[in-house]
């Protein structure tokens, strides 16, 4: 690998935990349908919006590349089932999204996080590459990155090359120049390394590394590793 130039970090579970923001971000959406639309909230139970998003990755798999467009669509089918018209069920399906989006980014960061990032960021080009639909301007940590690219801003998610190729002509980098970091093993490692990428698997969640895979040498379990670690692989 030559001198590292950029670093790129998946977002969801490699810098905060997610799933308790996401089942957080839910409930407050159903909170306030049950609130503002009480007529919609009787038929759309967490059940059949779910079973609405299963159909529509089901009718369409270009959703699996837009979670966006997957959940604000299920929210307005949902509106439809329950006697909306089109437009209506369009309307107020945005603003219950509105409502899961701005939940979805009130996030914990792990211990370290913005400390590593912002030390990191003084020596190399930073880049965010997620499959998740984070808003890093939200979450506060836009000025530490030199771009973010997301499956639904590409078209494509991890692990295609799609975002790391987007990664590379962002920074004017060369793959050999690229460190990737990302708590899945297939998505993040597995796909940083068949794209040339160096890879670090950030497991801070204690998750075990898939029998099935070759084991990989490079691993964190604390973001302030990093520190060490990257000055170890740039050396």
């Amino acid at each position: 690998m030559a001198k590292i130039k950029l670093i790129t970090f998946d977002l969801d579970n490699t810098l905060w935990p997610v799933d308790e923001v996401i089942r957080r971000a839910e409930q407050q959406c159903r909170t306030w349908i049950e609130d503002k639309h009480p007529d919609a909230a009787a038929l759309m139970t967490v059940a059949k919006v779910r079973a609405i998003r299963d159909q529509l990755l089901r009718d369409d798999a270009r959703y699996l590349h837009n979670l966006t467009a997957l959940r604000r669509d299920a929210l307005a089918r949902g509106f439809r089932d329950a006697g909306y018209s089109d437009a209506e069920a369009i309307r107020v399906a945005q603003q219950a999204f509105d409502v899961f989006h701005e939940a979805r980014n009130q996030v914990m960061l792990f211990p370290g996080a913005r400390e590593i990032l912002t030390h990191l960021a003084d020596r190399y080009i930073l880049g965010a590459l997620t499959n998740g639909n984070a808003d890093l301007r939200l979450i506060g940590l836009a000025d530490l990155f030199a771009f973010h690219h997301s499956s639904e801003t590409i078209g494509r998610r991890k692990p295609e090359p799609d975002m790391f190729l987007a990664a590379l002509k962002s920074s004017g980098s060369r793959a050999d120049q690229a460190l990737h970091i990302g708590d899945h093993p297939l998505e993040d490692v597995g796909a940083a390394l068949e794209h040339g990428f160096g890879a670090v698997w950030a497991n801070l969640l204690s998750q075990r590394w898939p029998q099935e895979l070759p084991e990989h040498p490079h691993r964190i379990q604390t973001l302030p590793e990093l520190r060490d670690l990257v000055t170890l692989l740039d050396a």
